[in-house]
């Protein structure tokens, strides 16, 4: 048991706290006491586990718990069917027995009793057909899924306990190694996937996960199993594929506010894989911004005058690199920084550094080999900070690009030029407004002029040389210098 606590981040720090463990374990409330008969019990969970080969963490104690509670018994009398014979697959929510086809999703709506029902509409599955998938038909959320015991209780299982609970279910019932996962949860696929990467990492299989309301389908008489919720006023979301290999590191660093910025992935609707990402308010995804999946193929833009409220003729969009190579992030920005949308409703102005690492945790972009550049669909990207952050997510006019007398120097860089100079890819970015929009034939990107009608131009930011090949470059031009800041400076100026 300290062994394993070791291995959690948020027990792993001072001499091993036994109730604590049994919390985390049992999901046990601060005010339930933890008695020596409790402890007993801990200890002979975790012997009946070792013995078993399933003391491998906390979340495996866990799942190996419920395991014993009959959770994946096969006798419960919850199950997944295909052709009425009982089939691998989890079913926690609506009627006990699920049948399963997964060719077609239906599209669904909120009905007047306020439930959701059948549009009629349907669409065909994204996954491959040639491998009957393990359904996961169940509640939850981006960071826990709901699992329902036989007894009727039910236990919030986190990614990490949801992985494991699967994990076991398919040891005892294994099935070919392409046949994906498919998680009817809704919003399992918000925010940062970490949920559905986990499950992918600790199964060794594709997780196929939708960043909208995906669930079990409510009509006991649909063929189809799966359904997607349509709330007016809200984006649909998208199915992707999620492979193993993104895990999320271990990270005790991660400042806080992380965990509550707004995002999602940016699914292309060409390929129906992750571009990239974006950040904002769910009701902000809804109209022109429902063409981010089309990023990877715009191939034009136009200039908007935001005092005629006119658009230029299209004109060509150069891209730095292949297109197929290109990261998309999109959201709002402002000069130096980014605006980022948090879960309680308001946003939080970060400066360029706060900007760069938390981009740097996002693995959709660090996994990438090197000669993948970062697509900034961001305002204001190219534009120097001008002295205090400041919100812009409300606002639609260009703003006024700040004078800086050393745009070489450290306060003069662009949130751009940094991220470049951090991430060591090249950007493209926008010194003024930008962002997307729906035209006669297609979307495109869109690039707002100054005040005055003048027309601003896309900028291609390449990763400056960082400390070490300054001080080399430095060594050459004077064999002996010291190394400091001054000479850094002069280096970059020469």
């Amino acid at each position: 048991l300290d062994a394993l606590r070791r291995t959690d981040p948020a027990l792993r720090q001072g001499p091993l706290d036994v109730a604590a463990v049994a919390r985390r374990i049992w999901h046990l409330g601060p005010a339930v006491l933890v008695d020596p008969e409790t402890r007993r019990d801990l200890y002979e969970l975790t012997g009946r586990a070792v013995a078993a080969g399933r003391a491998t963490s906390l979340a495996a104690l866990t799942a190996f718990h419920l395991e014993e509670q009959g959770l994946l018994g096969d006798d419960r009398a919850r199950y997944v069917t295909s052709g009425g014979t009982r089939v691998p697959g989890l079913n926690w929510t609506g009627p006990q027995t699920a049948e399963t086809d997964t060719m077609l999703v239906d599209r669904l709506t909120t009905g007047p009793a306020g439930t959701p029902v059948r549009t009629g509409e349907s669409a065909l599955s994204p996954w491959p057909w040639d491998q009957a998938p393990y359904p996961v038909l169940a509640d939850g959320g981006h960071d826990r899924v709901t699992a329902l015991l036989p007894d009727g209780t039910t236990w919030e299982l986190d990614a990490d306990e949801f992985a494991e609970v699967v994990a076991a279910d398919l040891t005892r019932h294994p099935l070919p190694e392409r046949a994906p996962i498919v998680l009817a949860v809704p919003s399992a696929g918000d925010r940062y996937l970490d949920l559905p990467r986990r499950l992918a990492e600790r199964t060794g299989r594709t997780v196929w996960v939708h960043t909208g309301l995906a669930q079990r389908n409510p009509d006991p008489a649909a063929t189809s199993t799966i359904g997607v919720l349509h709330r007016d006023g809200l984006p649909d979301g998208t199915w992707l594929p999620v492979r193993p290999g993104l895990a999320p590191d271990p990270d005790d660093d991660v400042p806080a506010w992380h965990r509550d910025v707004l995002t999602q992935p940016i699914v292309s609707s060409r390929t129906g894989e992750q571009i990239g990402r974006s950040f904002h308010h769910p009701a902000e995804l809804v109209g022109p911004r429902e063409t981010y999946g089309d990023l990877d193929r715009m191939s034009f833009y136009v200039h908007w005058d935001a005092a005629t409220n006119a658009y230029s003729g299209k004109l060509p969009m150069r891209d730095p690199g292949p297109a197929d190579k290109a990261y998309r992030l999109a959201g709002h920005g402002l000069p130096g920084g980014l605006s980022l949308p948090l879960s309680d409703g308001s946003d939080r102005a970060v400066d360029r550094h706060e900007a760069a690492g938390w981009l740097r945790r996002r693995k959709s972009l660090s996994s990438l080999p090197k000669d993948h550049w970062v697509d900034l669909v961001i305002c204001h990207s190219g534009a120097p900070a001008q002295g205090s952050a400041q919100d812009v997510a409300q606002l639609s006019g260009p703003l006024p690009v700040p004078f800086t007398a050393d745009p070489l120097g450290e306060d003069a860089l662009s949130l751009g030029q940094h991220l470049a100079n951090q991430l060591r890819r090249t950007t493209r970015l926008s010194y003024s407004s930008q962002g997307v929009n729906h035209f006669g034939d297609g979307p495109m990107r869109v690039l707002a002029t100054d005040a005055q009608g003048r027309p601003w131009w896309w900028e291609t930011s390449h990763p400056e040389p960082d400390e070490a090949e300054l001080d080399r470059l430095a060594a050459q031009a004077e064999p002996g210098v010291t190394p400091s800041p001054q000479t850094r400076s002069e280096v970059l100026r020469a």
